[in-house]
């Protein structure tokens, strides 16, 4: 305990010394009063809130919030084996809560949609020549990613290729 000695002698002995010398005299105070200042409150500018904000020619329509499907609705279980399903080649599996993997991306702050078909095992390359010629697809808008390895689809395809996976069996 004795190390603690010379640090708390300084400190006792800034308390006892006042912080604050004020004059003895009552008169020579200054008394701070707040001021309002009157140019902020009478303002003449119009508020931001009735000006009509300026529209980008441009810019494309976003897809509003109320129409993007943040749930989903239960699908059914897959009706094939998986020693049937392997003759095609490959194999999409299901998720952890029985779900087709299947997934929408919002990208470019909402206008446009990129469908994610993920957990595909076997020749990627077959099932997605397949998806592009079963559901018309124009072929520069399907890719495999080369990172995930995950089929990437350019546009609203999600309800096409979630069922045309159920129908395959998955």
């Amino acid at each position: 305990m004795s190390y603690l000695i010379p640090r708390a002698l300084p400190l006792r002995s800034a308390t006892i010394r006042p912080a604050l010398q004020l004059p003895l005299n009552p008169s020579s105070r200054t008394l701070f009063r707040p001021t309002i200042q009157t140019a902020f409150l009478s303002s003449t500018k119009p508020s931001s809130a009735s000006a009509s904000p300026r529209q980008n020619p441009n810019q494309k329509a976003k897809i509003p919030p109320h129409l993007r499907q943040l749930s989903r609705a239960p699908v059914p279980p897959p009706t094939k084996t998986p020693e049937e399903l392997v003759s095609l080649g490959y194999i999409v599996r299901r998720t952890p809560s029985v779900q087709l993997p299947v997934y929408r991306r919002w990208q470019s702050g909402g206008t446009r949609q990129v469908v994610l078909i993920k957990k595909v095992d076997g020749d990627r390359i077959r099932l997605l020549e397949e998806l592009v010629g079963d559901l018309g697809i124009p072929r520069e808008d399907a890719r495999i990613n080369p990172t995930t390895q995950h089929i990437e689809l350019k546009g609203d395809h999600f309800d096409k290729a979630r069922g045309w996976l159920l129908a395959r069996g998955f």
